[in-house]
């Protein structure tokens, strides 16, 4: 049994040395590539709250965060080495850094004591969000000639380094008690996730195909998918000064505003049961399809 197996390692042995002795075609392949990405930058983040004033009870608040992607082109690179035909590892890396689209809707509604009451609702000024996410990729790489035309498929691990960014706003209400007059209205807070950098760990996956202009030179398309684990951020309200906009339950106006230059401490919104604790995180996803064009030089 024993002089059986050595002998089938030994003929396996000795059919990859032919097989590797017949290889005498270009080994290596170098690629670069430009193409458009689909991004998967997209969520709703939202905050709410309810409390009671003097007057008013209740008074309710709340305000959604919504993401939409705007899709962007990438950049991407990979070096593959053969070591049969049609087998091969590659090592390969893409840039893609899209922005989305953050919109903030608001609304409040309260009830006074007297048993009026009112509702206000509307959109805060559209703002920005960036990603920015450069993958590594470490893959298994195959291909299959015919003629001029080779069909490749290639997948592995990858590790991801990503940025984000976002600002927005919310929605902050407040009472003012003048007399037997009680005035409501919100301010319109900013709030932000700073610049933030994390590692992910992921995968990759690509279905290609090249046509050959030379020994050498190549014309390929691939679609490839990367994937990376989504990551969840938390807002940070922005304190300073603001001055809100009024909008009083009787209907009436006092001919002056009672919320100019309200001083908003940190500890106030971000400290503990402020509005910064219940606003909920949003969902962050790396994730993106790309569909590439490029050269790929053979030697």
């Amino acid at each position: 049994m024993r002089k059986s197996l050595l002998a089938l390692c030994a003929l396996l042995l000795f059919s990859a040395a032919l097989l590797f002795a017949q290889y005498d075609e270009k080994k290596s392949e170098f690629t670069i590539l430009g193409g458009y990405g689909l991004s998967s930058l997209n969520g709703v983040s939202n905050y709410s709250d309810t409390w009671n004033a003097f007057y008013v009870s209740p008074f309710n608040q709340a305000a959604a965060i919504s993401l939409a992607n705007k899709n962007t082109f990438t950049l991407g690179a990979s070096f593959a080495y053969f070591f049969t035909p049609n087998v091969g590892i590659q090592l390969g890396g893409a840039y893609f850094s899209p922005k989305a689209d953050v919109t903030s809707s608001w609304s409040f509604n309260w009830t006074a004591t007297t048993s009026q009451s009112d509702s206000q609702s509307g959109d805060f000024p559209a703002t920005q969000a960036k990603m920015t996410s450069i993958p590594l990729c470490l893959n298994l790489i195959g291909r299959y000639d015919m003629g001029s035309v080779s069909i490749f498929a290639s997948a592995g691990p990858a590790i991801y380094f990503n940025k984000f960014n976002a600002d927005a706003y919310s929605i902050l209400g407040g009472s003012s008690i003048w007399y037997s007059w009680q005035w409501l209205d919100y301010f319109q807070i900013p709030v932000t996730i700073p610049d933030t950098s994390w590692t992910g760990f992921g995968f990759d996956a690509g279905l290609g195909f090249d046509i050959k202009f030379s020994p050498s030179v190549a014309f390929t398309v691939e679609g490839r998918y990367f994937y990376c684990p989504s990551k969840d951020f938390s807002w940070a309200w922005v304190s300073g000064t603001y001055s809100g906009q009024p909008y009083y339950y009787d209907g009436r106006a006092a001919g002056f505003t009672w919320f100019d230059n309200w001083i908003f401490a940190d500890s106030d919104l971000n400290g503990a049961g402020g509005p910064a604790s219940k606003t909920t995180t949003l969902t962050v996803k790396p994730s993106f399809f790309s569909i590439s064009g490029g050269f790929k030089f053979y030697f």
